[in-house]
């Protein structure tokens, strides 16, 4: 009897290097609070970025971000200068609160109406690489019209634009409806210039998502996100690249 409980003894004493199983070694690393550690400080970083955009961003100003999905990357692509930022909306504070006009695309055609959405939300960093402001040259009054413009398509429920065609008003894109909001609160003073997709390796992925035929592509002027603060009536104030793990 004592002969086996020796043995059962040593068995159990080297189960943990037998198996690789090393108790004693994880608890001591601690990696799980090291982990947990280095998300929280990601967190408090980003969330301080967004704390400080509060104190910059006025009702006007343009706020731009950068998605993680697939559609972000494409829009992206569309910009020849700067391919940064994804997506952009025009700053309204409404009770205290920032809030971002903007219309981007939804498959189930739920979201894919202009929205009046809280800076938290539409910074999101678990959806976002990092955003921007900037802030056009604009006199009070043009602010009040362009944040006129901005509320009346979000009232209409305007939906968004998947042919990207400047010609409609019914349906815009994001950077279309910052452009035409522009031009009517300015008198066309700002312009916002139009490019065409010049490089046919890009044809077929366009073709999928934004369901326009190869003869709309090379005949479509579009606006490109980066056409919006490459401007010289609009300044960067601030970039704010998010901390990732």
């Amino acid at each position: 009897m004592r002969v086996l409980l020796f043995i059962s003894a040593l068995f159990i004493g080297l189960w943990p290097a037998l198996t690789g199983c090393q108790g004693t070694e994880e608890t001591a690393a601690h990696p799980p609070d090291e982990v947990a550690m280095e998300i929280q400080q990601m967190k408090k970083a980003n969330d301080s970025m967004i704390q400080d955009a509060r104190r910059v961003i006025q009702p006007g100003d343009l706020v731009l971000r950068t998605g993680t999905d697939y559609a972000s990357e494409q829009v992206k692509a569309l910009s020849k200068q700067d391919r940064t930022y994804s997506h952009g909306g025009i700053a309204v504070v409404d009770s205290g609160k920032i809030f971002i006009y903007h219309v981007e695309p939804d498959n189930h055609h739920v979201h894919d109406k202009v929205r009046k959405e809280l800076l938290d939300s539409f910074c999101n960093p678990a959806k976002n690489l990092g955003f921007a402001v900037a802030r056009y040259t604009l006199a009070d009054e043009q602010k009040t019209k362009l944040l006129a413009y901005m509320d009346k398509q979000y009232r209409q429920q305007v939906v968004f634009d998947m042919h990207f065609d400047l010609k409609t008003d019914d349906k815009l894109y994001c950077s279309e409806m910052i452009k035409k909001g522009l031009a009517q609160a300015t008198g066309n003073h700002i312009v916002v210039a139009t490019d065409r997709i010049t490089d046919r390796n890009k044809f077929k992925l366009i073709k999928r998502y934004f369901k326009l035929t190869e003869k709309q592509i090379v005949t479509h002027d579009l606006v490109p996100i980066d056409h919006l603060y490459l401007n010289p009536w609009c300044t960067v104030l601030k970039r704010y690249p998010f901390q990732t793990l």
